[in-house]
């Protein structure tokens, strides 16, 4: 598949900085699907809820509606920016590896190539906030990319990948033979408000096309599992995550 292809591409909308990134970094291959974190409804009908508080309290302030209506149109604009940049946070999935991060303009993802990815670490759990404070001790960082209305998450092990930018890549050795000690993995994890069915099954399909044992993944991990974010459940609750830290340790 091509990088700039996207007929093929599952799930949500390519955007330009992926299919740019996709043709800056060939060795990851084309992409195959989209994960996206769009503000969720009651996200917006909250931003709506404001505006509408803050125009009648500037009615209200002034004893004018029309200056207040007036001021509707800046209140649509800083919400689309604020909803716009916090909504920014994708997985782009390829054929040998993930973008993840911000799309957001000025904002770049980063890059983890499949082949410093713990295949078998990937689990979805409710609510991804709690996995830094339920893994506390196993690992110095826990990576998180999510949203105030995004509590169902995908997690997994991996090396903290550099910026996707070939200058980066290349600095961090991400496409060559580094020293072992700079591949520390570390925990990732991708909050959405939808299930994460489409995303599990994305790196199900990746992995399985590179010959990964992974077949049945998203039967192993879906439906989600709520979490306590207690560092005593985490064997229990997060045995895949678990498992893959000792390993890496």
């Amino acid at each position: 598949m091509s990088a700039a292809g996207t007929t093929s591409v599952t799930g949500d909308r390519v955007p330009r900085k992926a299919r740019r990134i996709a043709a800056e970094l060939p060795e990851l291959g084309g992409i195959r699907h989209v994960e996206a974190n769009p503000p969720s409804p009651t996200a917006w009908w909250v931003a709506v809820g404001v505006a509408v508080l803050f125009t009648v309290v500037i009615s209200l302030g002034t004893g004018g509606i029309v200056g207040a209506v007036v001021l509707i149109p800046a209140w649509v604009v800083i919400g689309w920016i604020v909803l716009g940049y916090m909504g920014a946070e994708k997985v782009v999935v390829l054929d040998r590896g993930l973008l993840i991060g911000s799309f957001a303009p000025g904002l770049k993802p980063r890059v983890v190539p499949f082949d410093r990815f713990e295949v078998d670490s990937v689990t979805a759990v409710r609510p991804g906030f709690k996995l830094a404070d339920m893994l506390r001790g196993r690992t110095r960082l826990t990576t998180g990319r999510t949203a105030v209305w995004a509590w169902n998450g995908v997690a997994f092990v991996a090396a903290l990948g550099p910026v996707a930018q070939r200058s980066y890549v290349d600095a961090a050795g991400t496409f060559r033979a580094e020293d072992p000690a700079r591949r520390e993995r570390v925990v990732w994890w991708f909050g959405t408000w939808r299930q994460p069915d489409r995303l599990v099954g994305a790196l199900e399909s990746a992995l399985l096309d590179l010959g990964q044992p992974v077949a049945g993944l998203s039967q192993q991990v879906l439906p989600l599992v709520r979490i306590s974010g207690r560092p005593v459940d985490a064997a229990t609750q997060v045995p895949r995550l678990v498992a893959a830290l000792e390993r890496a340790s």
